[in-house]
């Protein structure tokens, strides 16, 4: 009798022991899968040699014009001042990405300080890429009051790369601060809020959504 009693508390012990094992197991398996899903979501570390500005290409271009199968509406093709950057990542690890660059585009056009922004998302390493920013042909008009836009009425453009407000590459038409003057936003707009937003779709870094889009 004695002899059962030792057997059962044997299987007994071994048992919960099973048990145990079993837990401590999943226990660990479940907090390798954390730690691992939680290093994958880790952004990739940027700084100031990753990211180099290398040219700034102001130019003017006409609307651009598509076929329908609407009724044709003509209208005058009207000028559009368009900024391209294009710039290089450098020395990020192979296969990630950078999940973010916000471009800030300040312009000294006719005397007036014009700004604008436009982040892009999920930036390989490489060359030839490019960004852009707008100014449509009533904020010209606007900008000019109403005078014939020249070019010589561009006096500097600057364009500043961050990610969460670090300043990571800066660029100028000329090398000249910018004034402590007002700014006038909303006058430079991204490619989306442009007649060119699904043009060249392959050439400029994808654009991260506004909020409530």
């Amino acid at each position: 009798m004695v002899k059962n009693t030792a057997l059962s508390g044997a299987q007994a012990s071994k048992a919960h022991l099973h048990k145990f094992m079993k837990f401590l197991a999943s226990f660990l398996l479940t907090l390798l899968s954390t730690a691992v899903v939680a290093m994958a979501q880790v952004p990739v570390q940027v700084g100031p040699q990753n990211i180099k500005v290398k040219k700034i290409n102001p130019s003017v271009i006409t609307s651009p014009e598509f076929r329908t199968d609407v009724p044709d509406k003509r209208s005058p093709k009207l000028k559009w001042f368009e900024i391209e950057v294009e710039f290089d990542v450098d020395k990020i690890p192979k296969g990630e990405v950078i999940d973010e660059l916000t471009f800030k585009y300040t312009v000294l056009f006719n005397g007036k300080l014009l700004t604008g922004e436009v982040t892009h998302v999920n930036i390989p390493n490489g060359s030839d890429h490019y960004s852009v920013m707008y100014m449509s042909p009533r904020a010209i008009d606007r900008a000019t009051m109403g005078a014939a836009f020249t070019a010589g009425m561009v006096d500097n453009i600057w364009v500043s790369v961050e990610r969460q407000g670090q300043k990571l590459a800066t660029d100028s038409l000329k090398k000249t601060a910018i004034p402590n003057a007002a700014q006038t936003p909303g006058l430079l707009v991204p490619k989306s809020e442009t007649p060119f937003q699904v043009l060249w779709w392959d050439r400029y870094e994808a654009v991260k959504p506004a909020v409530g889009h």
